[in-house]
């Protein structure tokens, strides 16, 4: 096995040709199998870095790079240099599945986001954030916030917004604890609950006091009471619960569960992803681990 690469993955050199290398030649054949099944290129790179298949002698790390290389390389089919490894049809077959699944990914993500057109706010000021396109940048797309004397950007690619969103999206599916609303601590009766029962006490002071009336003030102050805590807000919290109970993780940028579970996404010109789900939680990058 070579230190360096010169020649592809699967093959060696031996008295000045080049052959196949056995041993390396079963993992492409693998590779090719694997992604034709389904796998994606990340499935595939970190079950070999698992498996400590060596890439080279310096490295058993593989990356969906590697892998994608590997699947566009015409040369497994055999040339005037190289002997085939794999077939005509697995190859063609890998390389068409490649180009469905980026097309696939192309649409995914223009559906992904139109639907975050109007979601997106400034973390610094909460203003909207609109997405802005210049094919003269390395990475094209960016997002700038409307408020003038804010105007916080961040340039970050729509693949890599949505799938940062997607991690934390999952961080809500695998924990659904992230729901539930921090209790507040009610530190004293709002104006309105002190009021009524300052009318409730003046008419106990009464040598006859009217029952009927007492039973109706306490009955406005439970009810002033219910919308000033946050049960409201649980019931809403246990049935987003439910709803994230019945998803499942996903490698993706999803439009129904986002739809289903959040309100909102603010980005701070670091590059933070925060969601602000509509139960009124916050999910956001290195934090509710």
């Amino acid at each position: 096995m070579k230190k360096t690469r010169f020649i592809p993955y699967g093959y060696t050199i031996r008295e000045g040709r080049t052959v196949i290398e056995h041993t390396e030649a079963e993992i492409i054949r693998e590779i090719f199998d694997e992604y034709i099944k389904g796998a994606s290129l990340k499935e595939i790179a970190e079950s070999l870095t698992q498996r400590k298949i060596p890439y080279t002698e310096k490295t058993d790390t593989w990356d969906k790079a590697r892998i994608a290389r590997i699947i566009d390389n015409a040369k497994y089919i055999g040339d005037e240099e190289y002997d085939p490894i794999i077939d005509e049809d697995t190859y063609e077959g890998a390389v068409s599945m490649k180009a469905a699944r980026q097309r696939n990914t192309v649409q995914r993500e223009c559906e992904g986001i139109a639907l975050l057109r109007n979601r997106v706010k400034c973390a610094d000021c909460g203003s909207p954030m609109v997405r802005r396109v210049c094919s003269k940048r390395q990475i094209n797309e960016s997002w700038t916030c409307q408020n003038a004397e804010c105007g916080k950007r961040l340039r970050i690619s729509d693949g890599d917004l949505l799938q940062k969103i997607a991690i934390l999206m999952n961080r809500i599916i695998e924990n659904s604890e992230l729901l539930i609303p921090k209790p507040k601590i009610r530190i004293a009766d709002s104006p309105t609950v002190a009021s009524l029962q300052r009318q409730v006490d003046t008419e106990l002071e009464k040598d006859y006091p009217s029952e009927e009336y007492i039973v109706e003030k306490v009955s406005d102050i439970a009810s002033q009471l219910y919308k000033e805590t946050q049960a409201k807000k649980m019931i809403v919290a246990q049935i987003a619960r439910k709803r994230a109970s019945m998803m499942k993780p996903q490698e993706n940028f999803n439009c129904d569960y986002f739809s289903d579970l959040v309100d909102y996404v603010t980005l701070s010109s670091s590059g933070k992803v925060r969601l602000y789900t509509k139960v009124g939680t916050e999910i956001t990058e290195g934090e509710n681990e």
